[in-house]
């Protein structure tokens, strides 16, 4: 019975004073007492629990006995477990790598599918020596041959210097001496083998081999066996891996290397010390077709397309390596004396050089067209044995790079479009690695896809996109009285014999240059690149000993681009120091006059024109075009390199189809600007057969292609604002179709590009020929 809040007696107790709903019956209130009484008995002994002794027998639980220390203490013995873990963190801290807080490190040892990649924390750990974690501190890390070689920079607090580490899979003891073993193995069934691949097979095929072979040798050690499939027992799992599963399960988790796992190696070792893991031998196979097939130990380096140079200097000497962001770094590469002087060897002999003591000292181009200065033994060099690489780019860089570097301005990338295209010859001087034979690679895309195109070199620098081109490069003789020595001479008379209409000189460096300009001065375009830090510079090597050429010849060049590698707020760069014409003789006073067109000011890192271009003027003349004609032409072509920085078309293949596809069909590709179709337009000229212009899209993602400033930005949405009415003409016409266009432009014929009347173009461009002085 309940008593209301008036102190009256309620007959009906209700949910209020209950807690819950009032049991219908008096037996289910007393059946709920029950089992509440239950639940306090257990709570209690829960809170007072009691223990039990060796005979089963209760007794009273004793805290201290089981804690093995009095309850009082808890907050002190926590207080050291605190001190303790943070001892252990900071012990952890220092004999590990230490990695930016930003970096998600599952993320990046992953494949695609999500599976752990070969290489991972472990070999990272592993690639740095414990003494130097302590004061190693992380800058950059990237792959460069995922998932078993990645690159990883440090900056060192203690010696205040950048470390450049690679680090591959790593192997122990037993793993590194079979991989000895093995290779020996290797060497002689390659040897002995008939297989055709070995010799004449490429890269992919010799790889194939390589892989075979391994598996089967360890499979007949017992080392390894082939996997006969995961499929279940019995006729439905035997059904199953023999025909497999007809729809397939995309939600199957990632697949993982059996053994990839990280735990000490002692483990490792013991669990399975006769057989191979799937991760054993995966890093097994990386490791000998690096060394059969790459470049050995520096293989990952050869990866990298950040580093420009790769050099030894000598016995116990690290690697050294030439990053575009770092500039000389050292590695933590290094060759014993004799893997050293095998591996220079093993470089020239796949050069298809020969180096001995005899001949200690050879300059080769690699197979992947790097090339190579390599020195054998100590004869000539105190150190001993040493080498430098300078990389060779798969994928070259473009026009437009050189203006987002700022290497060029956009005016002066159109001049020399401009320039090119109407058969001036050119020379790139400067110093070592002021990217002479970069520009040159790059504005060898102006030469249009309808000329024949001859290069000489005696170690293979060019790479040009015409497939109308002749390649041709120097051999030394076999013996000893030169017979059989093709020279830039011999290559330079059998040029002329293949009515060349661009002749590239790879490097001009002695006497061949004499007969370079007797071929300039009969009418043939040539471009060279020369050791020589100003135009008087090459002046005075070009018209003295050995090279002697007659300064009345020296005026069948028509420019001089020279080329410097400097430091603008604090960051090495390369610039085009000047733009020089060279123009009349002058017999009164024995010289020959030189003109600056533009010129790179250090103190605001701009490039100012100098005054009018002669040049342009004989274009002018020789193409019967008027003053307007010649700014139309020029502004046209800084609106469409103002386009591809503007939208971001940088690739190789977006670059290169553009210029050809505008040099055959001016009016074509202005049109597709005009309307905004020229991205989707350029997957038509992948068909281009006279430009080699389709690229592996792998390698491209690889090029470090260089952003444009925002002063850049501004100036192209200024230059396409101005072609406004420009662009608009062409808009308003119809368009025929990119490809088709291209594939009936006839060869050597000039598409008048005229009929842009009332747009005055001089106020757009700089000013070029007669009466520019004056303004």
């Amino acid at each position: 019975m309940a008593i209301d809040g008036t102190g009256e007696h309620d007959e009906d107790p209700d949910s209020e004073s209950l807690g819950e709903n009032p049991p219908s019956h008096p037996g289910d209130l007393k059946r709920q007492l029950a089992a509440g009484a239950s639940t306090a008995e257990t709570v209690a002994e829960e809170c007072q629990p009691l223990a039990h002794s060796g005979s089963g027998n209760a007794k009273p639980f004793e805290p201290a006995e089981y804690l093995g220390f009095d309850p009082e203490e808890t907050g002190a013995r926590l207080s050291g477990a605190e001190q303790v873990g943070s001892h252990l963190a900071s012990v952890v801290d220092e004999r590990t790598v230490d990695v930016p807080e930003e970096l998600d490190e599952d993320e990046f040892f992953s494949t695609p599918d999500g599976a752990t990649t070969v290489v991972n924390r472990y070999d990272l750990e592993k690639a740095v020596p414990p003494e130097k974690k302590r004061h190693f501190v992380e800058q950059n890390r990237y792959w460069v041959n995922k998932p078993y070689a990645c690159i990883v920079i440090f900056h060192s607090t203690k010696e205040n210097e950048r470390k450049y580490y690679v680090v591959e899979p790593y192997m122990n003891d037993i793993e590194a001496t079979l991989r000895e073993f093995i290779s020996g193995k290797l060497k002689t069934a390659i040897k002995y083998s008939d297989d055709d691949v070995v010799v004449h097979g490429d890269e992919a095929d010799r790889t194939e081999v390589i892989e075979r072979e391994t598996r089967r040798l360890l499979e007949r050690y017992g080392l390894w066996e082939e996997p006969r499939g995961e499929s279940g027992g019995g006729i439905v799992g035997r059904l199953t891996g023999l025909f497999g599963d007809s729809e397939g399960d995309d939600d199957a988790p990632p697949s993982r290397l059996d053994g990839i796992e990280t735990r000490p190696e002692p483990v490792i070792l013991e669990e399975d010390p006769n057989s191979l893991s799937e991760y054993q031998v995966e890093k097994l196979l990386y490791a000998l077709k690096r060394d059969f097939i790459g470049y050995a130990k520096i293989d990952p380096i050869k990866h990298d397309i950040n580093v420009e140079d790769i050099s030894c200097n000598g016995y116990n000497s690290r690697v050294f390596v030439y990053h575009s962001d770092h500039e000389q770094i050292i590695s933590n590469v290094e060759h014993g004396e004799d893997e050293l002087d095998e591996f220079v060897v093993k470089l020239a002999q796949r050069s298809g050089k020969g180096i001995s003591k005899r001949q200690p000292q050879v300059d080769a181009t690699l197979p992947d067209g790097s090339r190579s200065q390599l020195t054998l033994g100590s004869e000539v060099s105190d150190h001993g044995t040493n080498y430098t690489i300078r990389q060779f780019k798969d994928v070259p860089f473009t026009p437009v790079d050189l203006i987002n570097w700022n290497t060029f301005s956009l005016d002066e990338m159109a001049f020399l479009w401009l320039c090119i295209e109407n058969h001036k010859s050119l020379i790139f001087a400067g110093g070592t690695a002021s990217g002479k034979t970069t520009s040159l690679n790059a504005v060898s895309l102006f030469i249009p896809s309808n000329s024949k195109i001859v290069s000489i070199e005696d170690t293979r620098e060019v790479e040009l996109p015409q497939r109308n081109w002749v390649a041709s490069v120097t051999r030394p003789s076999f013996g000893e009285d030169d017979v059989g020595d093709v020279d830039e001479f011999d290559l330079l008379e059998a040029a002329l014999r293949q009515r060349p209409d661009y002749i590239v000189f790879g490097e001009t460096r002695g006497e061949e240059g004499r007969d370079l300009f007797q071929v300039m001065s009969t009418g043939h375009t040539t471009y060279t690149t020369f050791h020589a830090d100003s135009v008087g510079e090459v002046l005075k090597r070009f018209t003295t000993d050995p090279i002697n050429v007659s300064k009345t010849l020296f005026t069948a060049l028509d420019l001089v681009s020279i080329q410097t590698q400097t430091r603008v707020g604090g960051r090495k760069v390369r610039r085009n120091k000047t733009m020089t014409e060279i123009n009349e003789y002058a017999p009164e006073n024995d010289e020959v006059n030189v003109r600056d067109v533009y010129e790179w000011r250090a103190e605001t890192d701009e490039f100012l024109q100098m005054g009018s271009s002669s040049t342009l003027e004989e274009i002018k003349f020789d193409r019967g075009w008027s003053q307007d004609r010649l700014d139309e032409e020029l502004f046209k072509r800084q609106v469409v390199l103002a386009y591809l920085i503007n939208e971001g078309l940088n690739t190789y293949t977006e670059v290169a189809a553009t210029l050809q596809a505008f040099i055959n069909d001016p009016e074509t590709i202005l049109s597709v600007i005009a309307s905004g179709r020229l991205e989707r337009s350029l997957e038509d000229l992948r068909e281009m057969e006279s430009v080699k212009i389709s690229v592996d899209p792998e390698k491209e993602a690889m090029v470090p292609r260089p952003d444009p400033s925002e002063e850049l930005l501004a100036l192209t949405d200024e230059i396409l604002e101005n072609a406004g009415p420009l662009l608009d003409q062409y808009r308003e016409g119809d368009s025929s179709d990119l490809a088709s266009a291209l594939a009936d432009a006839e060869t050597g014929s000039e598409t008048d590009t005229s009929g842009s009347d009332g747009i005055d173009f001089g106020q757009f461009v700089p000013k070029a020929g007669v009466g520019a002085d004056e303004e």
